[in-house]
């Protein structure tokens, strides 16, 4: 059993890269879109774009759609993708991998990538950057921002010598003071406005407010009649999907 099992093991690795070395052998460079969702001015822009940061920062940065996988697990292609074209460059590789029939994308980094943008902290910044476009299904932006957000995190490792991280530059403090310094402000702008309305003063006690005569209770009822309760099934999240290992870091979900 344990001899089918591996043997089955070993297909499957063999056909997701088998089916990983099909989709780039056709490839002419870092943009493949199979799935035709670019024009070829994107196409031209993107590349151009990728060439320059690959050539600013020694990696290599890859754009493949499809439009079907077949089923096969989309971090496993990611990952074939990433060893077959995008892997080698003296400070890491990444490829960019979307897949349109279930509308799922995924990022797959090799470990000198890895190190530079992690797998939390780095590619949750670049999909926040570009999902907001995914989803809209301006793809030409939603590429331009993965490739801006790499430029970014590659910027600050090559300065600063460690992973970006987006709340670094934030302070709880810096937070709390900007709050007190608000407050302070509406208050004073407030009491600024009351003093010069020369027909509003305060009064000394709560009955001053009351007109006379203006109000007369005579009867007060209160009646429960009825409550109506709606359940609805809290849906999952769309993302999460990982196929991390040794070799390889990133991160997906679905757009």
């Amino acid at each position: 059993m344990k001899r089918i099992s591996s043997v089955l093991t070993i297909f499957l690795a063999l056909f997701v890269a088998l089916a990983a070395f099909s989709i780039r052998a056709e490839a002419a460079g870092a943009v493949y879109d199979n799935a035709k969702l670019l024009s070829q001015s994107d196409i031209q822009k993107l590349t151009a774009e990728i060439q320059r940061i690959e050539k600013k920062h020694n990696v290599r940065i890859g754009v493949v759609t499809q439009k079907t996988l077949q089923g096969r697990p989309i971090g496993q292609v990611a990952n074939a993708l990433l060893d077959q074209g995008y892997k080698g460059a003296p400070n890491g590789g990444i490829v960019l991998l979307l897949s349109m029939d279930n509308r799922k994308w995924y990022i797959s980094t090799d470990n000198p990538m890895r190190a530079k943008i992690t797998d939390e902290k780095g590619i949750k910044y670049i999909e926040s950057e570009m999902l907001p476009k995914l989803k809209d299904n301006k793809f030409g932006e939603a590429f331009l921002k993965y490739t801006a957000a790499i430029e970014t995190e590659l910027d600050y490792y090559a300065k600063e010598g460690e992973p970006f991280d987006p709340s670094a530059g934030f302070h709880p403090l810096a937070a709390i003071a900007a709050l007190i310094i608000g407050l302070l402000g509406g208050y004073g702008v407030r009491e600024t406005l009351i003093s010069s309305m020369s027909n509003v003063t305060p009064a000394a006690r709560a009955s001053e407010y009351l007109v006379d005569d203006s109000f007369d209770l005579t009867d007060s009822d209160d009646r429960f009649l009825f409550m109506n309760v709606t359940r609805t099934k809290k849906s999952k999240s769309s993302g999460g999907s990982s196929a991390r290992d040794e070799s390889h870091g990133g991160g997906g979900g679905s757009f």
